[in-house]
């Protein structure tokens, strides 16, 4: 990774910049585990576009709290979580309608001669038969959001009280984890990104030219909240998708034409393994562990919780 960093952006907070690894993995198994679905104009992907994106973003970040500019710091904090819970939202509905459609097509192949379920099939394409929020990720997908004549689904459906409200009602196991581990730090630092983003008092303008004496302070609170908003996001994705959280060691040995070590498909890159184990608490480690549903290996092996830290989460 070293090498690669020399042609790159130069963090200045380590912090920060463990956190960019974080996503530039995601940004690798993203790539390699794509969703699938099928719109108005054929098949269209979910794929690494959105933690691409988290990575400059992250860079930016950084920038502009080395250079005292906080105010400009937390707006962009803000795109950061909105993107990422976006991300969420339109990942938990491709993947939702996956497995339904998965399951049509497996009955239609049995009964291949079935004229229903043809046109049962065709109906899915079309979109006669999908939910709003499915045909407002196509106009997403499809760059037609922005249209004037599509307000209302930008009203219903994109925004990142939307896109929370959505994941935790239609899943019960992210609803438990957000309620008992994350709804206070969610409203801790929803409350502070909108008064950035809205300069809901003149402190938050001046905090643009915030004075040196002040900064080491300005600096932790920053991080902390770019940290938060990361256990946010890897808590809930564990238990939607772990595989977006796997390491490459598997299909690394496969494309070079290697035996892949043992149970290697179940490992979860390294550091966000390390980040999740020590942010974590131990309680909501193991219900995540006990709960996702891919077999993943997300408590450290031979990690130790006495003494542990918990970070709130």
């Amino acid at each position: 990774m070293g090498n690669f960093t020399d042609m790159n952006y130069k963090f200045y907070y380590h912090e920060i910049e463990d956190i960019w690894y974080i996503f530039f993995c995601l940004s690798d198994t993203t790539s390699s585990s794509i969703e699938l679905s099928y719109g108005k104009k054929g098949p269209y992907m979910l794929s690494c576009e959105t933690m691409m994106s988290i990575c400059k973003t992250l860079e930016t970040i950084d920038f502009c709290c080395r250079r005292n500019a906080y105010s400009d710091g937390y707006t962009l904090i803000r795109k950061f979580r909105d993107d990422l819970m976006q991300y969420l939202f339109m990942l938990n509905v491709i993947r939702d309608k996956q497995e339904f459609v998965d399951k049509e097509i497996e009955e239609f192949m049995e009964d291949a001669e079935s004229i229903i379920k043809m046109l049962e099939l065709d109906a899915f394409v079309s979109g006669e038969k999908k939910t709003n929020s499915e045909l407002a990720i196509e106009k997403w997908i499809y760059s037609e959001l922005e249209n004037p004549s599509n307000a209302k689904d930008r009203k219903e459906f994109f925004n990142a009280s939307k896109y929370k409200s959505y994941i935790v009602s239609n899943n019960e196991k992210v609803k438990y984890v957000f309620d008992n581990f994350l709804a206070d730090k969610w409203k801790k630092e929803d409350r502070k990104l909108n008064n950035y983003v809205h300069t809901n008092g003149k402190n938050f303008l001046m905090n643009n030219y915030i004075y040196q004496n002040r900064k080491e302070q300005q600096d932790n609170e920053l991080i902390e909240t770019v940290q938060n908003i990361t256990d946010i996001f890897l808590s809930l994705l564990a238990l939607i998708d772990s595989k977006k959280l796997q390491s490459s060691d598997y299909l690394d040995a496969l494309e070079m034409n290697i035996e892949p070590l043992e149970e290697s498909q179940y490992w979860i890159c390294p550091i966000i393994e390390e980040y999740m184990n020590d942010r974590f608490s131990k309680k909501m480690l193991q219900y995540i562990q006990k709960n996702e549903r891919n077999g993943m290996q997300i408590i450290k092996q031979g990690f130790s919780y006495d003494g542990g830290t918990t970070h709130g989460a």
